[in-house]
């Protein structure tokens, strides 16, 4: 029996040769999709899984109120996590992170690292594996423990075991360390970006400070909870810590403490502010690749549908003899399902081919993510991979299978039996197909809007015309005067905080109105340089600078004046922390601190003294700033040639964001393309078998005298009006998920008009319009004599 099932499957196959590559090529695709979308979700699953204490590791934060809510912070005391093992039952193990990015020097060559510097511990909660040397050394402060990549950055092929190193703070201070262990790399799928780790008193001794001071700060505390029962009362015990901590600072204070799971840890690192640690995928590189793949999957299925069908429908004298001589329905059933596991399963080979192409593709679109096509890492890949196919070839046959087996021998042996051109559940197959597609291309287009929109959306700032250098401040007066010596630079001013560089929040009070703002600390002609927009009152000068510095004077945004309800703010003061009276002398015009990822907040913008500088910005026209930067990284070496140059334009700053909305577009255009060509194919095949049914009267319509518009009116009627279902709906999808992946991505998006919806379906009508010209108009010209002669 099952001999005969596949000889006739492949006689079949082999005798509608064309109609099989499609399905199989349009299912392979499908397939490839799905493929790449289990990676995907593999990946972020799998984010910080590689430690095997996984389930037992939890992250302290912190919260405090924000303007009527709370705020989730990631930094916590530094002595509390000197003192928590100790003083509280149930944790077994604690460690601190404190984080730099401090240049390292080999020799004379100096190479930029990610420095974590954390207590011993850190190296038992977490899994590190060894290449060379002892990870225990950590606990020696003369030791320092390197990746295996900055291993090789910094030695090369040599033996780095013994080899040592300097750590170089702001003041160009050099401390050396022996290299005493080599780690693998950390995966991307990792909350570390490591590339040294260190014992957590060397950071004190670089940078100064001490952890028995509760005014000092660690980015990340982890603990380590064997029993999950002792959580409640872990949180309820750090509650002792609030009075002290608070006491010493009042500028931030802090309502509660939380744990949070490191399963959770990835996902919670968006929403976290000074969260310290890399974040698992955004929301919509997790969302996407599945919606995607969903998409794709059911049109590749319904056009398998609609194709077989039709293929079925040419052996209806084979159903009526199997019929006849005793063959039974379910058997009749089995035999053309089994035809289509046959292809579903060519579909998956040719589905491994293609994602041999896609996975890599999709993985380089996004930054920290690497996924590879492997069939041995996972082994919930091979039933992914046998359910996909059952799925598909359960969505794809079972109704061709049932419905083309339902004919009565009699009926067919007479000749009496006729399928339909198209029947209504290929009518309602097709009009979900091209729904689909539409929603796909309204999709793709407001993207495309989008990613446009935000290239040329007025930040607020002169974002074109500026370089920004990170200085140290002791060299900073140094390297402003040798960047002015360039006659094509028209400004040049130093800051603490740069616009997109991140700010600070502090509390201000209006009578009875508490504000949480955005604080910036800027030189005084920073303002200037930058090109913010004056609303009204003066910006900052540098001849009114000591004035400006003992009046507590500062410069106000508009959101600002907004938010507390003034109609103006020049002359008018809010106080600091409920002492310090600041004095507002002018309002700008807002502007973007954090590119488009966060919305407006009030900020204050505050005068900084010089040897506070971190950050110089250099202002000149946008075609000089090449040369001009160029001309900054020469004079670098001879001014500070202890420290790495990080000179870069302004704009690049925004460039993660450029990225995002790059490969978003990418995907959604793909999307757009691939449903729309498979829906095309589908329309293509129906519109075939609802001509080779009306070939008959094609041809008496002909004789008649109808013209040639006529009868490709009458044929392409009701795929018209199914287009015009499927637009509706699609557009209504389109706007929807639109609006959903915009909104949880960005505050400051593009609107979605109706002219985008508009072109959405009038690439949509042109394209199904030619398809169904290519074959009805081939057909009305067909001799009618031929047509009348058609069986």
């Amino acid at each position: 029996m099952f001999k005969n099932y596949l000889v006739v499957a492949f006689r079949n196959l082999l005798k509608n040769k064309v109609f099989t590559i499609i399905n199989i090529l349009g299912l392979g695709l499908a397939l490839a999709v799905c493929i790449v979308a289990f990676f995907n979700h593999m990946f972020n699953y799998e984010f910080d899984r590689q430690n095997e204490n996984f389930d037992e590791i939890y992250r302290v934060t912190s919260f405090r109120d924000m303007q009527g809510r709370e705020q989730e912070y990631g930094v916590v005391p530094a002595t509390m996590g000197l003192d928590i093992k100790k003083d509280i039952p149930g944790i077994e193990r604690s460690a601190r992170i404190i984080r730099t990015g401090s240049p390292v020097k080999v020799g004379d060559n100096l190479f930029p690292s990610q420095i974590s510097y954390v207590d011993p511990d850190f190296l038992k909660i977490f899994t590190f594996r060894t290449i060379s040397g002892d990870l225990n050394t950590i606990t020696g402060q003369s030791n320092v423990i390197i990746s295996q990549e900055m291993a090789n950055r910094l030695f090369g092929d040599q033996n780095s075991i013994g080899k040592v190193l300097s750590i170089i703070n702001n003041d160009g201070k050099e401390f050396a360390y022996n290299v005493s262990a080599v780690f693998e790399d950390l995966p991307d799928n990792s909350s570390f970006r490591i590339d040294l780790l260190t014992h957590l008193d060397n950071f004190y001794l670089i940078w100064g400070g001490n952890d028995t001071d509760w005014k000092q700060w660690v980015n990340v505390l982890f603990l380590q909870i064997p029993d999950r029962a002792n959580l409640p009362g872990i949180i309820q015990a750090m509650k002792n810590y609030l009075p002290v901590q608070n006491s010493a600072r009042q500028d931030f204070i802090i309502n509660r403490f939380n744990l949070i799971p490191l399963k959770d840890v990835g996902k919670s690192t968006r929403t976290i502010w000074a969260s310290g640690l890399f974040p698992s995928l955004h929301p919509a590189a997790v969302v996407a690749p599945p919606v995607m793949a969903l998409f794709i999957l059911l049109i590749a299925c319904f056009n398998f549908a609609n194709t077989s069908r039709s293929i079925f429908s040419k052996r209806l004298k084979e159903i009526g003899l199997r019929k006849t001589f005793g063959g039974l329905r379910k058997q009749l059933v089995l035999q053309f399902m089994f035809e289509t596991f046959i292809i579903c399963f060519v579909a998956l080979l040719a589905s491994v081919v293609i994602a041999e192409f896609l996975v890599p593709a999709y993985s380089n679109l996004w930054a920290y993510m690497t996924i590879e096509l492997t069939f041995t890492r996972y082994a919930v890949f091979w039933i992914f991979i046998v359910m996909l196919v059952l799925l598909t070839g359960f969505l794809s046959g079972v109704y061709p299978a049932i419905y083309v087996s339902s004919f009565s021998p009699v009926t067919v042996i007479k000749g009496d039996a006729s399928v339909k051109g198209s029947g209504r559940l290929s009518l309602v197959l097709l009009t979900l197909q091209f729904a689909i597609s539409v929603m796909a291309l309204v999709m793709g287009i407001v993207f495309a809007r989008n990613a446009n929109y935000q290239r040329t959306l007025d930040l607020g700032y002169d974002k074109d015309n500026i370089i920004v250098v990170p200085v140290s401040p002791s060299v900073f007066t140094t390297l402003r005067n040798e960047v002015l010596s360039n006659p094509r630079v028209i400004s040049a001013e130093g800051t603490e905080y740069n616009i997109g560089w991140g700010v600070y929040r502090r509390p201000v009070k209006e009578n009875d109105k508490r504000l949480e703002v955005d604080v910036m600390d800027i030189g005084p002609g920073y303002a200037k340089t930058m090109g913010l927009r004056l609303v009204e009152g003066r910006l900052f000068e540098e001849t009114r600078k000591d004035a400006d510095r003992a009046n507590n004077s500062i410069i106000v945004n508009r959101k600002f004046m907004d938010d507390l309800g003034w109609t103006t703010a020049t002359g008018r003061y809010v106080t600091l922390y409920d002492t310090t009276r600041l004095n507002i002398i002018g309002v700008v015009e807002d502007f973007y601190t954090n590119g488009l990822w966060n919305k407006i907040e009030p900020t204050i913008l505050r005068l900084s003294s010089s040897d506070q500088y971190s950050v110089l910005a250099v202002r000149a026209n946008k075609a000089d700033l090449p040369g001009i930067l160029e001309d900054i990284s020469l004079k670098w070496k001879n001014i500070e040639p202890d420290r790495i140059f990080g000179g870069q334009l302004q704009e690049d700053t925004l460039q993660e964001e450029k990225d995002i909305n790059g490969s978003i577009l990418k995907v959604n255009i793909f999307l757009a393309v691939t449903a729309t060509l498979l829906s095309l194919i589908g329309m293509y095949n129906l519109v075939s078998l609802d001509i080779i049914k009306r070939t008959k009267e094609i041809g008496i319509r002909k004789i008649q005298g109808a013209p040639l518009h006529i009868i490709m009116y009458i044929i392409s009627r009701k795929f018209i009006i199914i287009l015009s279902i499927a637009s509706i709906l699609g557009c209504a999808g389109g706007y929807y998920m639109s609006l959903k992946l915009l909104d949880s991505i960005w505050d400051y998006f593009v609107k979605i008009s109706a002219g985008m919806l508009l072109f959405a379906i009038l690439i949509m009508f042109l394209a199904t319009i030619l398809t169904i010209i290519l074959k009805v108009f081939k057909a009305a010209l067909m001799n009618p004599v031929e047509s009348l002669r058609y069986e």
